[in-house]
């Protein structure tokens, strides 16, 4: 257990102060009523943009959420462009040695388990939702100078601190509950493009 505390330990030294400030969908973190309020309007559970997409349809925002300390690493498709080509993100670039150190953990503490995203957040609080893009089950772990903080999956209470854990995000009703202190969670996932990726961008499942 020392060898595997020292993965984490690694890793902490590497985190920023603080993460690029992202905007996730609103049932993670809640709607951001003044961002809606300049950039369209709420209808049902919709932010319409002004005008209508070139095939006469609304546009719709789909990242509405409150800004939070979040990032994902890996790979994704370019969005809004005719063949759009698959590229690294961001945050590769950004935090290569926390990424390297994310890939490290999951080597150690579920090396049999596939993936190709992980994403970090940083004191998250999520509302009780279910993941929309991710293709059957997460692992996912928690580490950081914080009490409480744990994962409720289905209304059970959940440990998640220096303790991975997986399910099925996509299936099971998932929220963070109540904490102190410094608190990161890194979630390790198949995104909707695992199978187009090429075997170098993405960590394949192995039998155990």
């Amino acid at each position: 257990m020392v060898f595997e505390l020292l993965l984490f330990a690694n890793l902490q030294n590497e985190l920023p102060k603080k993460l690029m400030r992202t905007r996730k969908r609103s049932n993670v973190s809640g709607i951001d009523f003044d961002y809606v309020n300049k950039i369209g309007k709420m209808k049902g559970n919709k932010c319409v943009l002004p005008g209508k997409t070139k095939h006469g349809k609304e546009r719709v925002a789909t990242y509405i959420g409150n800004l939070c300390e979040s990032c994902t690493f890996g790979y994704t498709k370019q969005r809004f462009r005719k063949n759009a080509k698959i590229e690294p993100r961001q945050s590769n670039k950004k935090y290569p040695k926390v990424y390297k150190q994310l890939k490290k953990i999951a080597e150690v503490f579920f090396p049999n388990f596939g993936y190709d995203c992980i994403t970090l957040n940083h004191n998250l609080k999520c509302a009780p939702h279910r993941d929309g893009n991710n293709r059957g089950y997460s692992y996912i772990v928690g580490f950081g100078n914080y009490q409480g903080g744990a994962l409720n999956v289905d209304g059970k209470s959940i440990d998640i601190k220096y303790k991975p854990y997986t399910f099925d995000g996509k299936k099971q009703l998932h929220y963070t509950e109540d904490f102190t202190g410094d608190r990161w969670s890194a979630v390790f996932f198949k995104s909707p493009i695992y199978d187009k990726l090429d075997d170098d961008k993405k960590v394949k499942d192995t039998p155990f």
